[in-house]
């Protein structure tokens, strides 16, 4: 196995998220089992590393029920193809997965015609914010807005104090922060650092506890100095040595410029910071 699997346990819940390695952007899949199915929380980015994420899962020897895609990120989004379960979004996913998931699919596929697919797998089931329980556990679904990415759903077992952050939290894999709000993506980590949860499992690198979330904020605010102060590309650079050495962070995406201004552009592919995806 290329990925990475780790248990996270709590009473009569075990979640097995699988890590992709580097090329895979250290995406997370997150494996929840229940006492009679499993739930899988988003699908990789090329179809290898998902296909290893499902082969975990038949070892565990439950039929994979749903599939929840938590946002419209090509990491998150084009392994879905090697998943035979329904595909569970949010309202305002699904919109954006019909209005462009083909358009980044075919950009990606040109890139690995032979690990990702060239057209993305369509949610068919709507999410409704709130609390359902399943096998007598009990799982809240939560819309994040205006983070890493414009909407995004973000899993918890509240009774388990296990929270499943996707690209709200990164661990030690630098940040897709095109979009640029850090001031509500802090106010969200701050919103779920006060809540008590024990066990948090981000969207890209290995799983954590609360401590997570003052890691992720410091890169964050260091991040949003970055734009402010940066003359070229040249000091983002120099700012961003600094920025890795603190984290321990891998660069897992590659740079892409789309949306950004052209000053920003430049500044953030010399460092080496992810840029954009397609908007």
């Amino acid at each position: 196995m290329s990925g990475t699997m780790t248990v996270t346990e709590s009473r009569n819940l075990r979640i097995h998220p699988f890590t992709a390695p580097d090329d895979g952007w250290s995406v997370n899949s997150q494996i929840i089992e229940l006492q009679t199915q499993l739930i899988v929380i988003d699908a990789q980015y090329m179809l290898p590393y998902a296909r290893e994420a499902v082969s975990y899962a038949q070892t565990l020897k439950k039929p994979i029920k749903r599939l929840y895609v938590s946002h419209y990120h090509p990491d998150h989004l084009l392994g879905a193809a090697a998943f035979r379960a329904p595909i569970y979004a949010l309202q305002e996913v699904k919109a954006k997965i019909q209005g462009l998931g083909d358009r980044v699919a075919a950009e990606e596929h040109e890139k690995h015609p032979d690990r990702i697919p060239d057209h993305a797998e369509r949610p068919t089931v709507i999410v409704r914010p709130g609390v359902e329980v399943t096998d007598d556990v009990r799982l809240s679904f939560t819309l994040q807005q205006h983070a890493e990415t414009e909407n995004a759903l973000i899993v918890a077992a509240p009774d388990h104090e296990i929270l499943i952050t996707q690209d709200l939290v990164y661990h030690g894999v630098h940040v897709f922060i095109a979009e640029k709000a850090f001031d509500t993506w802090l106010g969200g980590l701050r919103h779920y650092e006060s809540l008590p949860y024990s066990h948090i499992l981000p969207g890209h690198g290995l799983p954590g506890g609360p401590e997570l979330y003052g890691r992720m904020s410091h890169y964050l605010v260091a991040a949003r100095d970055l734009f402010s102060k940066s003359c070229d590309g040249e000091d983002l650079k120099a700012s961003d040595r600094g920025l890795s050495r603190f984290h321990g962070q891998r660069h897992a995406r590659p740079s892409r410029a789309v949306s950004l201004s052209a000053r920003e552009t430049e500044s953030l592919e010399v460092a080496g910071l992810p840029t954009s995806y397609t908007s």
